[in-house]
């Protein structure tokens, strides 16, 4: 029989060193982007060989799939806890999720530009582990949308052809938990032009114009609000 003491440590050990692999991953992207992710390149600030690193990850592609996960669950771990912690209103809980957003770009840039300023955000790479996990941060946003009045339908959207692609997008990518296209399509371009501030102030866009970004930003929030109580 195996030593009981034995696997603990080795499950520890493994646990270690693939978040030391992670660590050095995103190290990697915030100094040269995605692109310059590199197995061989950690394995040698890790002090391993290459093919050592490979008993962890078989390819860049997977490390790099594991990163987008991980970083789409974390931003949605951060959001979720936002809108429970928020006591009153919908619209409260709304804000905060939006404010914990912006929050997470900011103190997590190269995570922010991995999911939302490259391709590898889409799920290509691993769609069953990628796209339910981004999923959930958008869920997050269309849930507080759809409370602000729950008994309101969103605007109507037209033409058809849209109104069908949002509601496959709804289902597919969207957490498929709001149904009404008129409340996805709020939600969708609401997150839009949120993602439009943040992109800009994490790159240093509104220093050079000198417009304060969270002003830009608390005034998106409550357009938002406000167009969802207009219908």
């Amino acid at each position: 029989m195996p030593d009981p003491d034995v696997v603990p440590r080795r499950e520890r050990l493994r646990a270690e060193a693939l978040a030391d692999i992670r660590r050095h991953g995103y190290e990697q992207i915030a100094a040269g982007g995605p692109a310059a992710l590199s197995l061989n390149g950690i394995a040698k600030a890790m002090g391993m060989s290459g093919p050592a690193l490979y008993r962890y990850f078989a390819s860049r592609d997977e490390l790099l799939a594991t990163l987008v996960t991980e970083s789409f669950e974390d931003l949605a771990q951060t959001l979720e806890a936002a809108a429970s912690a928020a006591t009153g209103s919908a619209a409260e809980r709304l804000r905060a999720a939006v404010v914990a957003y912006r929050t997470w770009g900011r103190t997590s840039p190269e995570r922010y530009r991995l999911v939302f300023g490259s391709t590898y955000g889409s799920g290509e790479l691993d769609p069953e582990r990628i796209i339910p996990a981004a999923a959930r941060s958008m869920a997050v946003l269309l849930a507080g949308l759809a409370e602000l009045d729950p008994d309101a339908p969103g605007p109507t959207v037209q033409p058809p052809a849209l109104r069908r692609e949002i509601q496959r997008w709804g289902k597919v990518r969207a957490g498929d938990q709001v149904r009404d296209p008129g409340v996805l399509l709020l939600g969708l371009l609401a997150w839009s032009r949120i993602h439009g501030i943040v992109s800009l102030e994490i790159e240093g866009f509104y220093e050079q114009v000198g417009v304060d970004p969270g002003l830009l930003f608390d005034a998106e929030v409550e357009h938002l609000m406000a167009q969802r109580a207009q219908r």
